[in-house]
């Protein structure tokens, strides 16, 4: 039997539908003058099923970048390259940005900027599509965003959540494969932080301004109700939440259930840096927080991860699942194992059952299931 191609179309209007476009080369983006929309011919899978695999954190620079530098761009994917190309979509929130350019927010502390060589590690690791709807995508001001998205288009990686004004900002990423459309969007609640109040600049895009979209319900609602009518599934990753807590937050609980309501059918969330359980309103998933999945942190919570499965048949869920995995010497994700499986497995089954979520246990993974 033939199979069908995937396609990765970056829509500019949301208007202008998911159909009939030709396949460009990933070597010749488009420029921030003309970013109309990129496709991207992706690996072949089974006729009207998508495998959905979503991960946290990728941070790729101070120690992690350190690891990179001493070892190749590979390292930190080597040991779960594997499951990850098993998944047609591959999901990641980008918390770095990937330049040579660009000057450090002033009074920000903490700034994460990559070697652009990393993206050779992200591709052959499998991910197509990253969320730059972070606070950490303007570290480097401008023109690292900028440098960011020109690297990540020059490897044929999808992106979504930022752009150079508003309105690219908040362009979907539509995957496209034998009829079945799914469609991404990015979000950052931190959009309106600044650190110094001599240069005032906040991560919030403007029809001027490069940045992220804002995490306002107003534009989330109306970017969801257009892209609904046009693709079959729709995803929604939001940066959100409490760092360091695996306790949903109410208005969390609630942005997710309104997303669910206006459309969404899927909800991926990052920055508590930890795990969050996973919920289901109205048979639609969402997975408050992914934690980390490649970072240089130190906590034991911190280095607890999943690597989130969400089949899809016919444009439909037809299966949400997870292994658990520990981050090891600071840069390196992999299968947990003994202990350390349990302890991912036990903490992901607490905080998803005091969401009414129902979790069974095999001998490699949890599988979700709402009520």
């Amino acid at each position: 039997m033939r199979r069908g191609a995937i396609l990765i179309i970056l829509l500019a209007v949301l208007a202008v539908g998911c159909s009939s476009v030709s396949p460009g080369d990933p070597e010749e983006p488009s420029s921030p003058e003309q970013p109309a929309e990129e496709v991207l011919a992706l690996p072949e899978s089974e006729p009207k099923r998508l495998n959905l695999v979503a991960v946290g954190d990728i941070m790729l620079a101070r120690g992690v970048g350190n690891r990179i530098k001493k070892s190749s761009v590979h390292v930190p994917f080597d040991d779960l390259r594997h499951i990850l190309k098993s998944g047609d979509i591959v999901f990641g929130n980008l918390e770095t940005t990937i330049a040579n350019t660009g000057k450090q927010l002033p009074g920000k502390g903490i700034w994460f900027r990559a070697d652009p060589a990393v993206t050779e590690g992200l591709k052959e690791a499998g991910f197509n599509v990253l969320s730059l709807a972070n606070n950490h995508t303007l570290d480097y001001d401008t023109p690292a965003l900028l440098e960011t998205i020109q690297n990540l288009e020059q490897a044929g990686i999808g992106y979504v959540g930022a752009g150079e004004n508003l309105e690219q900002a908040r362009r979907p990423l539509v995957v496209i494969r034998d009829g079945v459309s799914v469609g991404f969007l990015a979000y950052n609640e931190f959009y309106n932080y600044f650190w110094s109040y001599s240069y005032k600049r906040t991560f919030e895009a403007t029809d001027s301004t490069a940045g992220t979209a804002p995490m306002k319900e107003d534009i989330i609602k109306e970017d969801i109700e257009k892209l609904k009518e046009l693709c079959d599934v729709v995803v929604v990753s939001l940066h959100w939440g409490i760092e360091n807590s695996n306790r949903i937050t109410t208005a969390q609980q609630q942005l997710g259930h309104k997303i669910i309501d206006w459309g969404g059918d899927i909800v991926l969330g990052h920055h508590p840096h930890v795990l969050q359980g996973i919920e289901f309103y109205n048979g639609k998933p969402i997975a408050y927080s992914l934690g980390n999945f490649v970072f240089d942190q130190n906590g034991d919570n911190n280095n607890q991860s999943i690597i989130l499965f969400i089949e899809l048949e016919d444009g439909n869920i037809a299966g949400v699942s997870a292994y658990p995995i520990q981050i090891y010497d600071k840069h390196q994700p992999r299968l947990a194992d003994g202990a350390k499986k349990e302890q991912v497995m036990n903490r992901m089954e607490t905080l998803s059952r005091q969401l009414g979520t129902v979790v069974e246990r095999e001998d490699q993974r949890l599988v979700f299931n709402g009520i």
